[in-house]
């Protein structure tokens, strides 16, 4: 891991190192990388960190935790209603 990476693939590669205490820094970094990209964190192909990513990196781990349960409580309220299924979805998820 580089000096440059942005924050929050340090916080998300040292969180799976903790987790998996026998797995190598360089699979960490990987599935890091990977899933900090599908969320929109981390630019497509690359280590650098979208605006979304850098405002999630200034979060502590618990704010990051509250901002989440919020957006999943607003889509729940969207279900309820029937807003928000996409009718497409077979997950019921928007």
């Amino acid at each position: 891991m580089a000096d440059r990476d942005p924050a929050i693939l340090k916080d998300a590669v040292h969180s799976i190192s903790k987790e998996n205490p026998g797995m190598s820094k360089g699979s960490a970094y990987a599935i890091a990388t990977s899933t900090l990209q599908k969320s929109g964190d981390l630019r497509k192909g690359t280590d650098n960190a979208t605006d979304k990513g850098k405002r999630r990196g200034e979060m502590s781990k618990r704010t990051r935790a509250k901002t989440r349960a919020k957006k999943y409580k607003i889509e729940r309220k969207k279900m309820k209603k029937g807003e928000g299924m996409d009718k497409r979805s077979t997950s019921g998820r928007l």
